[in-house]
């Protein structure tokens, strides 16, 4: 069985670091591909297309690689990146059967807008990137999003509140946090503040009633002298 994406490669020769720095030169990427007890294979990619490819599909998206006509059903495992340029230098493409399971990091993407948070004084603050998953890999999530729009301090969000596709499981405890809202340090300080304002009133208040009684008892003593 074939996946709906198909990305076209052509099988290379020429190894070393040489060889691949002339191939990045001409916007194109090494890549190897291996697993299920084959060799491995070194091919080479088009870089708009594989690119474009992944833009459309995600990282986690099963892929029919298309190697000089013949068919691979594959999956990225791992990309290398330039640290500076953040461009990919390599790719490792792990061949599957469509109905096998795999451990995957899925991302998740925080939508809405948590106007209850706000009105709190809070801001949301995002516990967990990724979520580690096991899924049939025809049946992989490309992301998790959340909607934090009815978010609020007291109802922070967590695995379990997420939607989970058919035979997706995931690898953390359903409890974990994924956000929570969060008062900011000034908030804090301000609400703190206040509260210390409201004490000194109320003490301010009972040393007044404390001088009264002590006037209307001068007046009193002094009718008595009178």
């Amino acid at each position: 069985m074939s996946s709906d994406l198909k990305l076209e490669a052509e099988s290379r020769q020429d190894h070393g670091s040489r060889s691949s720095r002339r191939l990045r030169r001409d916007d194109k990427i090494p890549a190897v591909v291996y697993g299920q007890g084959s060799e491995p294979l070194s091919v080479t990619l088009d870089r708009p297309k594989f690119r474009a490819t992944l833009n459309a599909a995600g990282p986690n998206a099963v892929i029919t690689l298309d190697v000089d006509g013949s068919d691979y059903l594959t999956i990225v495992k791992n990309m290398q990146r330039d640290p500076i340029a953040n461009r990919v230098t390599h790719v490792d493409f792990m061949l599957i059967d469509i109905d096998q399971r795999l451990i995957v990091d899925v991302p998740i993407a925080l939508v809405g807008d948590a106007v209850l948070v706000r009105q709190e004084g809070a801001v949301v603050q995002q516990q967990m990137m990724t979520l580690t998953v096991e899924a049939p890999a025809g049946n992989i999530p490309q992301v998790f999003e959340v909607d934090i729009s009815e978010m609020s301090i007291d109802n922070s969000i967590r695995v379990s509140d997420l939607e989970m596709g058919t035979g997706v499981v995931p690898q953390v405890e359903d409890e974990s946090l994924i956000a929570i809202g969060q008062r900011s340090r000034a908030a804090v300080a301000a609400e703190e503040t206040g509260g210390e304002d409201s004490d000194g009133l109320g003490e301010d208040a009972a040393m007044g009633g404390d001088a009264v009684d002590a006037g209307e008892a001068s007046d009193e003593d002094a009718g008595e002298d009178s």
